[in-house]
């Protein structure tokens, strides 16, 4: 008899508290969010990835260049500004009219588009 009430003791089948439960489900609600935030960057086209990430790359390498900089590093800054700021300038104006009929992907393409691209001209 005492074996049986071992077994019964030891053997859990799920959650026996509330917030055990909540725990669980927080959990769950946690991975949804973030695998539907990666799942939508996923299903953004190509392009528009494309420009996305060619805008942030711009402001980053703007924000990178200074005086302090060697000429070697100074000048590679400047080829990379060149690179990702025209790209993202040219491919701005492409999508919005591509995309016109889509509100969805123009408000993307719009939040993706920065200060820096726009006042980006090439020297």
């Amino acid at each position: 008899m005492a074996s049986k009430n071992f077994a019964a003791a030891t053997i859990r089948t799920g959650p026996t508290t509330g917030s055990d439960i909540m725990n669980k489900r927080r959990a769950l609600l946690i991975f949804l969010f973030v695998s539907s935030a990666s799942f939508a960057a996923d299903t953004l086209p190509r392009d528009v990835r494309n420009f996305i990430d060619n805008a942030a790359e711009c402001e980053h390498f703007a924000g990178e260049v200074g005086s302090d900089l060697p000429k070697r590093d100074h000048d590679a800054m400047i080829d990379n500004i060149n690179r990702y700021c025209k790209a993202a300038k040219t491919q701005y104006k492409v999508l919005l009219e591509k995309y016109k009929g889509n509100a969805s992907l123009v408000k993307k393409i719009k939040a993706g588009y920065n200060d820096t691209v726009d006042s980006y001209t090439e020297d």
